[in-house]
């Protein structure tokens, strides 16, 4: 962990400089974070090429040890950065029938937003689909699921890859290179989420896509002043002050808070992971021998469980439910100004920027590339299908006040990870200004164990794709995906997005 911090603290270092001294970087709006992270995986990928055989042993050492730490980083510092979210929200707390009507209300921002990413991974199948069906399929004599080759990689991720390398080496699907071209795909989907959600969200500050009042700055007017620094809530007229200096320092009592919403999340998961396994092992997965075997078709019994889709929820859907408990614990108890929302802000800003550089260095690029043709179809169809969807179907579907904003999330998750599309957000609103990345998190539950990873990713290949006829599985999955696009479009239709008061 030491080398890790050393290594990102020199490379911020690097990015800060970098976007001091070229200008190009200031116009173009890329944070320093995003500089230091291009500058760490290019340093890393040339010291690994350059290196003597005889010095071998400095690469293995930094890649068990520094590397391998920073992989961990942005699964975590997603969980922190939602863990502040709520806790760092106006001194109101809200009321519980807003989250209520947030999630499960017809038209509500939340509602839309699920039904968005069903749309976008959906998508990506059928896309495939049709793909398999008409070229890949006949040329390369490749089965049917090669379609989910553009989920698993786009929208599933690495992890996504790894486990479904199992369902493709299935008896019933027989493609053992399935994990070599998922992971193949993983990477090629980040690199290019990466790299063209800068060129939009350039497009897009151009076009006025972006959320109203948004300066392309880090931090609002008069934040970086001094005297902004020393402010906090408790200047407000009536309210006590924050603990004195002496006793303890103010911004360790935010840290404090956002730890404390850290833990209650993590243990929010654990509980809820034992509860689960717990009726698994009283319940119908225990009757029906749920631990007789490994196979593939295991994978799938293992997501039908209880345990299996909870533990699809991430890490962050707990943090984000985590902050909401100890401010209005704080609230009911010592009162809210002794939350100091702009200290909170900014460490949530720290936690964005060692984020983006984290989930950069890392990328994945040593992979073994095979069937190079097919794959770069593939590849060009889940591209054009992501971008048609930020660009066209996110403006039709998603609430107005924010729709592009919330379309990079979905952007950066559908072409690689999560922390991709919080790469592109911390670009335009760094300061977590909109609703949308709240919106994303309590949307997560709806989509997170069915898409994306979940049981229709696996089930699809297992139980459909392999047993009827392509050609029936393309047109019955497009009309599905039509469905969706349509009652989308119908519920932003039916509300004028200008009016609704939880957008």
């Amino acid at each position: 962990m030491l080398g890790a911090i050393v290594f990102t603290a020199g490379l911020l270092v690097a990015g800060v400089m970098l976007r001091s001294r070229f200008r190009i970087f200031t116009v173009a709006r890329i944070p320093a974070s995003l500089l230091a992270g291009t500058i760490g995986l290019i340093a890393w990928q040339v010291f690994q090429r350059s290196v003597s055989a005889n010095n071998n042993g400095w690469v293995v050492a930094f890649e068990n040890g520094a590397i391998a730490n920073l992989r961990t980083w942005p699964g975590w510092l997603i969980a922190v950065l939602f863990a502040g979210m709520l806790l760092s929200k106006s001194p109101r707390l809200p009321k519980i029938g807003e989250h209520a009507r947030d999630v499960g209300g017809g038209f509500s921002p939340v509602a839309r937003e699920a039904l968005m990413v069903w749309i976008i991974v959906l998508g990506q199948t059928v896309v495939g689909l049709w793909m398999v069906w008409w070229w890949i399929g006949p040329t390369f004599n490749l089965p049917a699921s090669t379609a989910m080759l553009i989920e698993t990689g786009f929208a599933g991720g690495h992890g996504t890859a790894a486990a479904m390398g199992t369902v493709f080496a299935h008896p019933s699907i027989a493609m053992d290179e399935g994990l070599d071209l998922g992971v193949l795909m993983a990477t090629t989907g980040l690199v290019y989420g990466l790299v063209s959600g800068i060129l939009w969200i350039e497009v897009g500050v151009r076009c006025g896509w972006v959320a109203e009042g948004f300066s392309g700055q880090h931090a609002p007017a008069g934040l970086d002043s001094p005297q902004s620094n020393t402010m906090t809530p408790a200047s407000v007229p009536g309210q006590s002050t924050l603990p004195p200096p002496d006793a303890i320092d103010p911004l360790l009592l935010q840290l404090m808070w956002l730890m404390l919403a850290f833990a209650i999340g993590v243990g929010l998961q654990t509980f809820v992971d034992q509860m689960a396994t717990s009726l698994d092992a009283t319940g119908w997965f225990a009757a029906t021998g749920g631990d007789s075997e490994v196979s593939g078709g295991d994978v799938l019994r293992d997501r039908l469980r209880i345990a299996g889709v909870v533990g699809s929820f991430p890490l962050f859907i707990y943090t984000l439910f985590g902050g909401a408990i100890v401010r209005f614990v704080v609230t009911k108890t010592v009162g809210s100004h002794w939350i100091d929302h702009e200290r909170i802000q900014r460490l949530i800003g720290t936690s964005m920027d060692l984020l983006v550089v984290a989930a950069v260095v890392t990328l994945n690029l040593a992979v073994v590339a095979s069937l190079w043709v097919p794959m770069v179809g593939l590849f060009l169809g889940g591209a054009i299908w992501s971008t048609f969807c930020l660009l066209v179907l996110s403006r039709k579907i998603l609430p107005a006040s924010h729709w592009f904003e919330l379309g990079l999330i979905n952007f950066g998750m559908s072409t690689g990870t999560t922390a991709t599309g919080f790469v592109l957000l911390r670009v335009i609103d760094p300061d977590l200004k909109t609703r949308a990345a709240e919106q994303y998190a309590l949307a997560a539950p709806l989509s997170a164990p069915f898409v994306g990873g979940g049981m229709l990713t696996v089930g699809l290949p297992l139980l459909l794709l392999e047993r009827v006829p392509i050609g029936v599985s393309a047109i019955g999955l497009t009309l599905i995906l039509l469905m969706l696009v349509g009652w989308g479009m119908t519920w932003k239709r039916k509300l004028s997005d200008s009016q609704h008061v939880y957008e």
